[in-house]
């Protein structure tokens, strides 16, 4: 059932009730006052008909008037007057039967006339009865006007109202379908300004995002392409260029097996190519997984980090290391290495820096990371590519909380809290 019948079915039941109530209470309070009108009425008829009795002359011109309340009969001696419906007139039976029912009192009074005839005088409620019957009219047509006024002001205000809710759901429709685009337009309603707000600002937040996801997923397409190309140039130019060359070697040992000079020179070439092929391998499988962490830990692992980058960057990186607790699992100490690891990337690509301090201690129920260079810190305007988006990966699998502060020309600190178990020692 729609909002807009819902209250204007809620305010009819309202003011049906309160015309039930005032209906009630005007039907009581008439009713007192007719009783009061009919004994002052009686009071003073009496009066009248005593006077008229003494004077015989005045009673037929008495009888001829039309007395209001009251209602004067001449009967046979022992005759009573018929009952008969206080409706009358335009006040409907069932409405004089509510207000004034057959089982009311009659005000009556019987005067003797001579031994054949008795004047009857009766209290006649017919008019007041009429004036209630109109005050309920008025009444009634008064609250049905009041009504249909309501419930068309409600349900011209509810359509406005609604109004703003129609173009929230279809902009949510949009949203739901991926069209990040939809936006609300100015209200005059605060509230339904203030809603509009959020929900623009939402919808930017979402294609920005939804243009950052395309961005980065182009960038992971183009980084696994040059991962593949450097794997094939690797596979291609290093490690196969040593086993070709130990295929010519071990083929000249074959062919010439019976000379002492050709074999003692040739193996050495064969032994070193084996080194080499050996290296190669080490360092793609450096590159594609950390196994130093396996058989050396973390913390000499990200000794031996520090320094390679070091010597390969040039840049003077200074390591603080205290007091490490074994961590959760093994993917946790990966993903620290490797998050360490995109850090230190970072800044020999982007810092221009010239050191780097960086700090792993334990601090209470946590483990601290702190990566802080001199370069020349974020710009302004930073759309997160896929090392900082990596990194911030890497920190939510972890339950971590990782946050970048830089100011231009200031440097970059890099700050990771990792919540340890309880009972990590």
């Amino acid at each position: 059932m729609r909002a807009v019948v819902r209250l204007n079915l809620l305010v009819a039941a309202a003011f049906l009730l309160a015309l039930l109530l005032s209906l009630y209470a005007l039907m009581h309070q008439a009713r007192s006052d007719i009783r009061r009108e009919l004994s002052s009425g009686m009071r003073m008829a009496e009066q009248l008909l005593m006077q008229a009795v003494r004077y015989p002359e005045q009673l037929d011109s008495l009888l001829q008037v039309e007395l209001r309340h009251l209602n004067l009969q001449v009967l046979p001696a022992g005759v009573s007057p018929t009952p008969e419906s206080w409706g009358g007139g335009d006040t409907p039976d069932w409405f004089a039967a509510l207000v004034w029912p057959a089982h009311q009192p009659l005000f009556e009074r019987r005067i003797p006339l001579n031994e054949q005839e008795v004047l009857v005088l009766i209290a006649d409620p017919a008019d007041e009865l009429e004036e209630v019957w109109e005050s309920a009219l008025q009444i009634f047509w008064l609250f049905s006007g009041a009504a249909l006024l309501s419930s068309a002001a409600i349900s011209w205000g509810v359509s406005r109202g609604m109004r703003p809710v129609a173009q929230i759901l279809q902009a949510l429709d949009r949203i739901q379908h991926g069209q990040f685009n939809a936006r609300l337009g100015n209200y005059s309603v605060p509230e339904v300004r203030r809603l509009a707000d959020h929900f623009n600002r939402m919808a930017e937040v979402l294609e920005r995002e939804q243009s950052d996801n395309r961005r980065l997923t182009r960038e992971l397409m183009a980084l696994q392409e040059k991962e593949r190309s450097y794997l094939a140039r690797e596979l291609h130019d290093d490690l196969g260029q040593y086993l070709t060359g130990i295929h010519a070697q071990a083929y000249l040992l074959s062919k010439a097996s019976d000379r002492a000079d050709i074999v003692a020179k040739t193996a050495p070439l064969i032994v070193r190519d084996c080194e080499q092929i050996q290296q190669g391998f080490r360092r793609l499988i450096r590159s594609l997984h950390p196994v130093i962490l396996e058989p050396l830990g973390l913390e000499e692992s990200l000794r031996s980090l520090a320094e390679q980058w070091q010597r390969s960057s040039g840049i003077e990186c200074q390591l603080l290391l205290r007091t490490l607790p074994e961590l959760p699992d093994e993917e946790s100490a990966t993903h620290l290495y490797r998050l360490l690891q995109e850090a230190l990337n970072n800044v020999a690509r982007h810092a221009q820096a010239t050191r780097v301090c960086i700090s792993l201690i334990r601090c209470g129920d946590h483990l601290s990371l702190r990566v802080q260079d001199n370069g020349q810190g974020l710009p302004a305007e930073l759309r997160p590519g896929v090392g900082l988006r990596s990194m911030q990966e890497r920190a939510r699998y972890m339950n971590a909380s990782l946050e970048l502060t830089s100011a231009v020309g200031q440097g970059l600190l890099l700050k990771l809290d990792l919540p340890l178990p309880g009972g990590a020692q």
